[in-house]
């Protein structure tokens, strides 16, 4: 799961990555700075991996990926780095479907030579901020076991054990990491995706601190961990995001976070020195928009390192392309924060640790766009992906074309559609429905919304004796084209929308007229007044009679 071989870590290069994000930071004694994220793929999902990448310079460059770690049919994600009390660097990362946090020890980070430890297991399942060090000995790494039904988790399988009760966890170790006993587990209200942070606070109480809807909870523990109490706001404000919070070696409080917004944006640096009560002190670190995911270290240099990324990716090839999808990095002192600006010639803001540019596989179609493909290539991409729902995923990728009355033949299109079942040869017949709502997808941009066409015809005509594929004919679509759209849109299929009205109509007529039941069947169009009868009695739970006598208009 760890790569260091430079050969195979070219596969890792700029070129080969369409996005990235959710970096860390450490900066050793010697002085190097280490920093982490993770890409892969197209976005956060199956064949992430995590990379690690030095400078040597203080920053103003960084080198190629120095190890990955990876893991086939897997996804390795949320990486952190850390050096511990024993000057040995820790690069971890969750790995799923296993729902786990893996570990390597790089045990001389300074080292012209960078030696990895196999990796191994830490808990269950997520850890995306630092490890604490506690004045009485102990590290707590704030490992966190995520609700799956939180939003955007679906990517995830969902938990069957019983023991995996979500929460905001602390894992104790008191022996340098051979061992690590979980700890009770904080669980605040509204929170989201948890990322928690854990302080000890000067009165002696731990406070983990967790990203929520609202911007950060907090919860307390007055025994070292084991219980905590109740979740509550911590006041800090933000954006529902990733922050941090720690204590620098001055005893003041450190936050980054978006400062004054609920907006991924304002990015700033703050310091507190009455415990978090009140923060002072403040200087903006990036204003730009979708700026997060900030990781800091302070460093034996007297710096404060920030890492944090900016417009990871898009969902095409054009929009992944006109975002940044940076890794920056910046430098400042604890006064400069106090100031509010940068005076130290060393210091810096909005460094550039990583930027991506053009992918050096646009030939793959990585984001699957239909219209990149040939029209054999998304027939392929059809029958191998999609078997049970080849045409609804067609009319989703063009969901305008089957309504240009000039420039398609619906006819040919649903003769081609009810033959593709019964042919020995589906490739073909499908590449020719390809071309055919490919070939006007330009020109019905401007034409009338289906949907609306088929209830402006519904309700001009609600007692027409008429199929559903005579409606289709008679406003000039496709017929499994109109099935397919008018149920997606309305959530109701075109019989049962016609079937309410007429109900609809039935029903004021029942309430507002005496008229007999044949005849209300008749201009409703329904097909005997028997018919009608057992209808409203399966809609109703009653008879039209009974209708009638409990909602007459007097």
């Amino acid at each position: 799961m760890i790569i260091t071989d430079k050969q195979i870590l070219k596969q890792y290069a700029p070129e080969n990555r369409l996005w990235q994000g959710i970096p860390s930071i450490e900066v050793t004694k010697g002085g190097r700075i280490f920093v982490t994220f993770y890409s892969g793929n197209v976005g956060e999902r199956i064949g992430n991996y995590c990379l690690v990448l030095v400078s040597d310079d203080g920053g103003k460059t960084f080198s190629e990926p120095v190890c990955a770690s990876y893991y086939e049919d897997h996804r390795c994600f949320d990486p952190c780095l850390w050096i511990d009390p024993l000057g040995r660097l820790w690069f971890t990362w969750s790995i799923m479907p296993d729902d786990y946090l893996y570990a390597s020890i790089c045990a001389n980070p300074d080292a012209n030579e960078l030696i990895w430890s196999n990796p191994f297991p830490v808990g269950e399942d997520i850890m995306m901020n630092k490890p604490t060090v506690l004045s009485t000995g102990e590290w707590l790494f704030p490992i966190a076991i995520w609700k799956r039904n939180m939003r955007g988790v679906y990517q995830f399988p969902p938990i069957d054990d019983g023991t995996k009760i979500p929460g905001a966890y602390s894992y104790k170790t008191t022996d340098n990491g051979k061992t690590f006993e979980r700890m009770g587990g904080a669980d605040v209200e509204r929170r989201d995706f948890d990322e928690h942070v854990i302080l000890e606070l000067s009165d002696g109480r731990l406070a983990t601190y967790v990203r929520t809807d609202y911007g950060i909870g907090v919860s307390y523990s007055y025994d070292r961990g084991k219980t905590w109490t109740k979740g509550e706001d911590s006041g800090f404000g933000g954006a529902e995001s990733r922050f941090q919070i720690t204590r620098l070696k001055s005893g003041r409080l450190l936050m980054i976070n978006h400062k004054d917004t609920k907006k991924r944006t304002n990015l700033a640096a703050m310091l507190s020195d009455d415990e978090g009560k009140t923060w002072k002190y403040s200087l903006m670190l990036d204003d730009r928009e979708w700026v997060s995911y900030p990781d800091c270290t302070e460093a034996d240099d007297g710096f404060i390192y920030v890492t944090y990324d900016r417009e990871r990716g898009g969902s095409s090839l054009e929009t992944t392309y006109s975002k940044a999808r940076e890794i920056l990095i910046a430098r400042f002192t604890e006064n400069e924060i106090i100031d509010g600006k940068i005076s130290n010639e060393k210091s810096y803001l909005r460094q550039i640790v990583s930027k991506l540019g053009k992918y050096a596989h646009e030939e793959e179609n990585p984001y699957g766009e239909p219209d990149r493909y040939s029209y054999e290539e998304l027939a392929e991409v059809l029958l191998k992906n999609n078997k049970d729902n080849i045409l609804g995923k067609l009319f989703e990728y063009y969901p305008t074309n089957c309504v240009n009355l000039q420039k398609l033949d619906s006819e040919k299109l649903d003769t081609l559609i009810d033959s593709i079942d019964k042919s020995d040869n589906k490739f073909e017949i499908l590449t020719q429905i390809i071309s055919l709502v490919r070939s006007v997808s330009e020109e019905c941009v401007d034409a009338p919304p289906l949907v609306n066409r088929v209830k402006e015809f519904l309700l001009k005509y609600p007692n027409e004796d008429i199929t559903v594929k005579d409606i289709a004919k008679k406003i000039g679509v496709s017929y499994h084209y109109m099935l397919h759209q008018f149920k997606k849109i309305t959530g109701t299929t075109v019989t049962a929308y016609r079937n309410e009205l007429k109900l609809s109509q039935a029903k004021r007529m029942l309430v507002q007229t005496d008229s007999s039941l044949s005849d209300i069947a008749q201009k409703c169009g329904f097909a005997s007044s028997s018919y009608f009868s057992k209808m409203f009695m399966d809609t109703e739970k009653m008879s039209p009679s009974d209708y009638r006598k409990l909602n007459k208009l007097i």
